[in-house]
């Protein structure tokens, strides 16, 4: 069932706070002309919980510039005049694409490989309403296993419980292809599907022997179990490990840095591009004033603060391997700031459209 709860409330009481106290300490701005209506955006995230919510809470914060407000100091962030924006939520990734997809938010904090299917399902001919501003961070595919299991791995999971995230999940879909991209579809390998949290306890208490998470969301946890048993399985560079990548054309290979968690090298990993999606509502018009307000330094700096340890992406990566085509306003942004542009195309001879097995890109 969808649960979304918007901050719009909270970003009034604070504003409403911030006008009486200017007016009581200068009278004069309390007669000037009643300010137009605010522009009302809407960020559709994931659980209140989540990294995607707290991407799509700091989008607000940033983005937010009611109406009648003051001008911006000159060397301290701004948001974009008019706009009060809010982040929604919404129990799981599916529900935010519903929603973005029914125009009922106007843009998302989304997984690239939801948006990537939404637009390369669709049948011959039709066209998907989504479009992308940018990338803003990615999500580390984090596989903790038991440290006797690393000799042979992944083969060692024969015959083992393997806790792969909730039904419906992205963690559930990356599990899918790995099983299947390295031939373990028939090593009777049972697969539970748990929440996070669950998946951690079922490590802990030895109903599994490994769990695959996909984010920062359990970085505490799993830096509790590193060390006392269990370790960080690797996806180093193979054939299989092609396929994977072939199978999930918006994933990519990444790696977890040195001493990320104690005592641990740097480990070979997939990661998960998470952009901002604009659905069809969101003018051109107000999407190169959110374009322009994310990329001002002092914005950015500020968003990095708000969303650590999920980090931005650096800014000549915010328009590659996009899984739907770019904003117009996303275009001319960079191609004023000569930022490379580069969309991932859907399998040109597959009946359905949809890429599972080859990765082609075009340029812009």
């Amino acid at each position: 069932m969808q649960r979304s709860k918007f901050s719009w409330m909270r970003i009034y009481a604070f504003w409403g706070c911030a006008f009486s106290a200017l007016a009581f300490a200068d009278p004069s701005r309390a007669a000037k002309p009643i300010a137009p209506e605010p522009i009302q955006l809407s960020i559709g995230g994931g659980t209140i919980d989540s990294t995607a919510f707290r991407w799509s809470s700091a989008l607000a914060q940033v983005l937010s510039r009611p109406p009648g407000l003051p001008d911006c100091l000159p060397a301290g962030p701004c948001g974009v005049p008019g706009v009060v924006a809010g982040a929604q939520t919404y129990d799981d990734g599916r529900e935010t694409l519903r929603a973005l997809l029914d125009g009922r938010i106007a843009t998302a904090v989304i997984p690239a490989q939801r948006i990537y299917r939404a637009r390369c399902d669709l049948k011959t001919g039709e066209n998907s309403p989504l479009s992308v501003l940018k990338v803003l961070y990615r999500q580390p595919v984090q596989i903790v296993a038991r440290t006797d299991l690393a000799a042979n791995w992944p083969k060692s999971l024969a015959g083992k419980t393997l806790a792969i995230g909730e039904s419906g999940s992205d963690s559930e879909a990356f599990a899918l292809a790995f099983v299947e991209a390295y031939g373990l579809s028939h090593a009777k390998i049972k697969l539970v599907r748990s929440s996070a949290v669950a998946s951690i306890a079922a490590l802990k208490d030895g109903n599994a022997v490994a769990a695959i998470f996909l984010g920062h969301t359990m970085d505490a946890p799993i830096s509790d179990l590193i060390g006392q048993g269990f370790t960080l399985a690797s996806l180093a560079d193979s054939p299989e490990r092609h396929r994977l990548l072939e199978a999930l054309p918006a994933f990519e290979a990444s790696a977890i840095p040195p001493d990320t968690y104690p005592g641990l090298p740097a480990i070979s990993i997939l990661a998960q591009p998470v952009v901002w999606a604009a659905g069809p509502g969101l003018g051109e018009l107000l999407a190169e004033k959110l374009i322009a307000t994310v990329f001002e330094p002092h914005n950015l700096a500020r968003l990095s603060d708000l969303v650590a340890p999920a980090a931005p992406v650096p800014e000549g990566a915010a328009f590659l391997r996009l899984p739907a085509p770019p904003t117009e306003a996303s275009v001319k942004f960079a191609q004023a700031a000569n930022l490379p542009i580069e969309t991932l195309e859907c399998k040109a001879h597959d009946p359905a459209g949809v890429s599972p097995n080859a990765k082609h890109r075009r340029r812009l």
